[in-house]
């Protein structure tokens, strides 16, 4: 009874300073999904109290917007569920060319041969060290370019209605492939000139054994590859992180 006393003492005292609770509330439901999925928040680098609090302080930010949905005829509960869906489409939208991005660099790691995972906790699990520095690229460019102030915006104005993001949703997760592969995309072609070349000298070197000498070579290749179209990958990057 005194905790239930406490608690409400607050919920007073907060609404008597202009805080609207339930409209907090959902607000924090609508925002809650773009700190635990974007990868440029942090991810498992930050504790779960810390995003908590983090969504809480975006969450300031859309009261007025929501405000007016805490008095209407639809149950707490239910708009709850709806803010959080709602949040959730356009958190997969920012944060899917993030992952793109690290996909990208993934994909670039297993041409050269190089699948030892760098752990680090703003990528997911056994990420790739290309993976890892893509991730990073890409989250970078979205704080630099005013991607959270961009995103909030969206969620402040009119998040798209439930049946349309999750086909919108659908739609951005489809083509996240599509875009690492785009990304990739010279490198691919790169890797597949270097096996014809590196097979054509097998073959002429024949019977010498060439394969050990070629796997080094061609993962160097790959990496200087990378160094030189890295400007622009980077620019590619940011305009999917733009958009």
């Amino acid at each position: 009874m005194k905790d239930a006393g406490l608690l409400e003492t607050l919920a007073q005292w907060l609404e008597a300073g202009g805080i609207d609770l339930a409209a907090w509330a959902l607000a924090w439901a609508r925002v809650a999904p773009l700190v635990a999925i974007v990868p440029a928040f942090g991810l498992r680098a930050l504790s779960a109290p810390l995003r908590a609090a983090a969504a809480l302080l975006f969450a300031l930010l859309l009261i007025p917007a929501v405000r007016p949905l805490a008095v209407g005829p639809t149950p707490f509960p239910v708009l709850l569920l709806i803010e959080l869906l709602r949040g959730t489409v356009v958190a997969l939208g920012a944060a899917i060319p993030l992952w793109a991005a690290t996909m990208a660099g993934g994909v670039v790691d297993a041409l050269r041969g190089a699948q030892d995972p760098a752990m680090m906790p703003t990528v997911e699990d056994r990420a790739t060290p290309l993976a890892v520095l893509f991730s990073l690229l890409s989250a970078t460019l979205f704080l630099a370019t005013g991607g959270p102030a961009r995103v909030v915006a969206v969620l402040a104005t009119a998040p798209p209605a439930i049946e349309n993001g999750l086909a919108r949703a659908a739609h951005d997760l489809a083509t996240g492939i599509g875009i690492a592969v785009a990304i990739a995309a010279p490198l691919l072609a790169a890797s597949i000139m270097i096996e014809v070349a590196g097979a054509l000298m097998a073959r002429a070197a024949s019977p010498a054994h060439l394969h050990a000498f070629l796997a080094p070579v061609r993962s160097l290749a790959l990496l200087v590859l990378t160094a030189v179209l890295f400007e622009r990958i980077a620019s590619f990057i940011a305009l999917l992180v733009r958009g």
